[in-house]
């Protein structure tokens, strides 16, 4: 007898749809209440014969305000793995859906049985916020996944920060070449160096253990930024950073207090009060005076 497989796929791929579905059903749901009780009150007839500018400017911004919120929900769904796209989605979201209660419950004041309406106004808007948050939290990833992405966009966020700079040194650079042309000097450009400096790459391959290990505190490059963290998986740390084994530019034996004592050592070049440091000065100095030991550790 062969068993037919369940459709897990197809069944998950369903149920999210749905979900989904439901979820921005509540939105619309709770904007079509909010939209009713603001039309339907009074209160517009007696601000338009009083100030006709203030309501039109206020009604304007009523119906602004909604798409806006809209928007925004659709743009914290799309940027949900985008932790910094993300999170101003999501503040702006509330921003908009606040607003768009206020105007709501402002309008709600002058029904006569206002507390009711007030009530149905909270009772909406807990049903939508609650939702849209339920659901999107369904989509999280695990946390040494979600630190994959996050590498992978703070790598091409300090890929565009060295672009950024380059130009804007360019354009300084010409900026000084005309000024100093108008005052009868010529801006010369100083010959290469050949002498090998503190910035050339270490020559010491570290091998990468393959299983768990005693802990170990790693220095790992990205870019012009490198990281001092500790780990007894340096194979995995590696995959979730997103680098390669030929980023790491040293290894010492030691676990956290060893850490925290590299971390305070190198502070003046630490980048906020994340695990990564400027690849310059002392740091470089640093790494290439262990390599020199490591090395004459391997020819003994």
């Amino acid at each position: 007898m062969t068993a037919i497989p369940r459709p897990t796929g197809n069944a998950a791929r369903i149920v999210d749809r749905l979900l989904l579905a439901y979820t921005w059903f509540a939105q619309l749901v709770a904007l079509f209440v909010y939209a009713v009780i603001t039309a339907g009150s009074p209160i517009w007839a007696r601000m338009w014969s009083d100030e006709p500018l203030n309501t039109t400017f206020l009604g304007v911004f009523a119906a602004s305000i909604a798409p806006l919120w809209l928007i925004s929900l659709r743009e914290e769904q799309k940027s949900f793995y985008d932790r910094r796209a993300h999170r101003a989605n999501q503040n702006m979201s509330v921003f908009a859906h606040l607003a768009v209660l206020f105007v709501a419950a402002l309008s709600a004041s002058t029904y006569p049985n206002r507390i009711g309406y007030w009530f149905a106004l909270a009772l909406f808007a807990f049903n939508a916020a609650a939702t849209w948050r339920a659901w999107m939290r369904s989509r999280f990833l695990p946390a040494e996944d979600q630190a994959v992405i996050d590498a992978l966009q703070a790598r091409e966020d300090q890929k565009a920060a060295a672009i950024h700079d380059a130009s804007q040194k360019e354009l300084r650079r010409q900026r000084l070449s005309a000024v100093l042309e108008s005052l009868g000097y010529q801006l010369t450009e100083p010959e290469p160096s050949t002498a090998p400096t503190v910035h050339d790459e270490p020559d010491v391959r570290w091998q990468i253990p393959a299983r768990k290990h005693a802990p170990l505190v790693y220095f790992i490059r990205n870019g012009n930024r490198l990281k001092i963290g500790t780990t007894t998986d340096l194979k995995r740390r590696i995959r979730t950073l997103a680098l390669r084994a030929e980023n790491v530019a040293l290894l010492l034996d030691g676990g956290q207090p060893r850490e925290r004592e590299l971390h305070k050592q190198f502070t003046d070049l630490r980048v906020g009060n994340t695990e990564w440091f400027a690849y310059e000065g002392a740091l470089i100095n640093f790494i290439a005076d262990q390599n020199r030991i490591a090395r004459k550790e391997e020819g003994q």
